[in-house]
């Protein structure tokens, strides 16, 4: 589509007079033979534009302003930076003695139009003369390869009784893929290292030492699309066509190096590393032979613009050339770029071209290092309108499809291939259930390197489901997780996509999801031990115990015995933490020995658990022992003798005596024994150590009961002794 609406561009344009007198109309007939042209191009070249005029008097002499809209940024180079006058755009006349260039200048009237105003030309004897137009660029890139679309000018001429041009609009450019590309595999630097030759400056030497190499190819997407300066469609231009290879992703110590030559497909002998279906060579050349030759461009920038080509052919008849140079890749923070400058070409043929790039590094150590690499035409811009300084030609950098379908090789066997061993998977859950797992195969069926990508897409509900890895190359094995979460009961569905590049292909795997509405399980308790000591045996009433078992998570969590209620003080799904009744050892019930405990998880019970009772059943707690000044009882805090210990336990709960004993000592009236202030349950015994203890630990125990001659007794636990 035009970016300007035509019928009011006719505005612009001035009219026709005539400086000799002339009473026969002029009509001109418009044409061009439009070219095939970069898509990817900024600058491209059009088709010339013909007017092949007659029907004027004889030897008139005609003024007019010419007008020339294009539906695309017209990107030719301005005069200066403040200029709005083009170079490389001609305008002639032809009356019959041969093309004369017109003395009036292309100028810029916006960014898709220039008009060349006061342009004089002498008509023939008959009345006739041939205008062309030559050297317009567009910015091709703009019309995004759209096949529907294409480059055309629009001709503003006064149409009066005098000028008349029989069509206004037509076709100048068609664009085009120009560059397609093929790759086995990229660079990987593996533990094991990969060897520089002795001589760093001979492909010979490189392919000989062993060392790690990958091969790229890059072909036309049409003939004519890789030109040398000297090519007409580069008139005017900076350099030739380029190509720019972006490396990255390589570690310290890492040396990359391509040939300085490069013989393409229809040479003597084409440059190639064997891996992509070319015998490996160096390349061989003939000077003149029109045949695909590139030269690595040294300082050139990182869009592949500026530099000089490091090789010059020599001149036809001296005989064929044998490359056999190298070029090292200079990398900066493990990225780096070559450039190639199309040298020699058959503009007529469609051609391609490979080299390989060779990597040098020393053995390490850790998991091996997947490098990547970009390719595009040169030099890249993101400039698209007309400029005083910006290279010509210039591209926006696209990435190439894979030319296998122009050189005919997709299915070789030095092409990876993608086989996924599972086309579906399915899972089952209950609501609010643990994940599941299943596992995706992954394979390379074929040569070179595979990398592939995994991507989810879910077709309802999100998040539920987890890949991993989510890249690799060749063989490998994805983990697929499905994860209930939150999710209601109901079906769900995704695609899980790996995706092996244009030329591999890609593969889907269908996944779905069953949620269930669970059922219920119902709390188990395994057992009921003394919260202190974590030790079988009675619990007393008013004391702390542990219950455990499964099933105790839930939003309502309750514990009786025999259908007293118990506190709870904290759960989790596998614990829980009580105060046993106090009501348990009541007068009313004084010789209960065992009660039946049940839990209760929002509203489901469980099987009632017995557990044995006694009124005594004291328990000290792990770093339950404090000095006389609260520090933590230990052997770097050791307590002096004849100082008061703080003794913390549970089971203590029952009405009698509290005693202890101290080494072979009993105490049968603690300094205090009671309730520990502020916890329920826990009971404090201070004792005062006796100042006769001797060595560095006495051992200590609580004890309870009924009287002093009938006490229950705590493990003992040792307490540290200074001396």
């Amino acid at each position: 589509m035009f970016r300007l609406v035509f019928p009011f561009l006719l505005l612009f344009v001035a009219g026709v007079s005539l400086v000799s007198p002339a009473t026969a109309a002029l009509t001109c007939a418009s044409s061009a033979s439009p070219l095939e042209v970069h898509g990817e191009g900024i600058t491209e070249r059009t088709g010339d534009i013909v007017l092949a005029c007659s029907g004027g008097a004889p030897n008139a002499t005609l003024t007019i302003n010419l007008s020339i809209f294009l539906n695309a940024d017209i990107t030719n180079r301005l005069t200066s930076t403040t200029s709005n006058t083009f170079t490389g755009i001609t305008l002639t006349a032809d009356n019959g003695s041969g093309p004369q260039a017109i003395a009036s200048t292309a100028t810029s009237q916006g960014p898709y139009s220039l008009v060349f105003n006061g342009a004089t030309f002498t008509l023939s004897s008959s009345g006739g003369v041939v205008l062309r137009l030559a050297g317009l660029r567009g910015a091709a890139n703009e019309l995004d390869f759209d096949p529907s679309k294409s480059l055309q000018v629009l001709i503003g001429l006064n149409p009066s009784e005098v000028l008349t041009v029989t069509a206004d609009q037509i076709l100048v450019g068609r664009p085009q893929h120009g560059l397609y590309i093929g790759s086995a595999s990229t660079l990987i630097c593996s533990q094991r290292g990969s060897p520089l030759p002795q001589n760093i400056a001979s492909f010979t030497s490189f392919l000989t030492s062993g060392a790690v190499f990958a091969s790229t190819r890059v072909t036309e997407g049409f003939a004519d699309s890789f030109g040398p300066l000297s090519d007409p469609q580069n008139l005017n231009a900076n350099t030739g066509t380029r190509i720019v290879v972006q490396y990255s992703g390589f570690p310290a110590g890492a040396r990359l190096f391509v040939p300085t030559v490069v013989a393409g497909s229809d040479t003597q002998r084409p440059t190639a590393g064997g891996d992509l279906g070319v015998p490996a060579s160096g390349g061989a050349y003939l000077p003149g032979s029109s045949t695909l030759l590139l030269s690595f461009v040294q300082f050139a920038n990182a869009n592949g613009a500026g530099g000089t080509p490091v090789y010059t052919p020599g001149l036809p008849g001296s005989g064929i050339a044998v490359l056999d140079g190298m070029s090292e890749v200079v990398l900066t923070d493990g990225s780096g770029v070559a450039v190639y400058e199309v040298i020699d070409a058959n503009p007529s043929v469609q051609e391609s071209a490979q080299f390989p790039t060779f990597l040098s590094i020393a053995p390490f150590s850790g998991n091996a290092i997947q490098t990547s690499e970009s390719v595009s035409l040169g030099p890249i811009s993101t400039v698209n309108t007309a400029t005083a300084k910006d290279p010509i030609p210039r591209f926006q950098q696209f990435a190439p499809l894979p030319d296998c379908t122009i050189v005919g090789d997709c299915k070789a066997a030095y092409f990876p291939a993608l086989f996924v061993a599972e086309s579906s998977l399915s899972y089952t859950a209950q609501a609010g259930g643990v994940a599941q797992t299943n596992y995706v195969q992954i394979q390379n069926q074929a040569g070179g390197v595979l990398e592939w990508t995994a991507s989810i897409k879910y077709q309802n509900g999100s998040g539920w489901l987890d890949a991993s890895p989510t890249q690799g190359e060749n063989n490998g094995t994805i983990r697929v997780d499905a994860i209930p979460g939150t999710l209601a009961p109901g079906t769900y569905q995704a695609t899980l996509t790996i995706d092996a590049g244009p030329l591999a292909g890609s593969r889907t795997v269908a996944i779905s999801f069953v949620i269930t509405t669970p059922t219920v399980q119902p709390p188990v308790v395994q057992s009921a031990v003394n919260a202190a000591t974590f030790a079988a045996g009675p619990l007393a009433p008013g004391s702390l115990a542990t219950l455990t078992g499964s099933q105790f998570s839930g939003t309502n969590l309750s514990v009786t015995f025999d259908g007293i209620p118990a506190q709870v003080l904290f759960s989790n799904a596998t614990q829980i933490n009580l105060v046993v009744p106090a009501g348990l050892g009541t007068e009313s019930a004084p010789s209960k020995t065992s009660s039946q405990v049940v839990v209760t998880v929002d509203g489901t019970a469980g099987a009632p658990f017995t557990v044995n009772l006694a009124p005594f059943a004291p328990g000290i707690f792990a770093n339950g022992v404090l000095n006389q000044d609260y520090s933590l009882n230990t052997s770097k805090q050791p307590a002096p003798p004849g100082t008061i210990i703080q003794v913390y336990a549970t089971g203590l709960s029952g009405t009698g005596v509290i005693t202890a004993k101290i080494g072979s000592q009993v105490v049968a009236k603690p300094y205090y024994g009671g309730p520990a202030p502020g916890f329920v349950g826990v009971q404090q015994i201070d004792l005062i150590l006796p100042t006769n203890l001797t060595g560095n630990a006495v051992n200590v125990s609580v004890c309870g009961g009924p009287s002093a001659a009938q006490v229950v007794c705590s493990p003992s636990v040792p307490v540290a002794i200074s001396q």
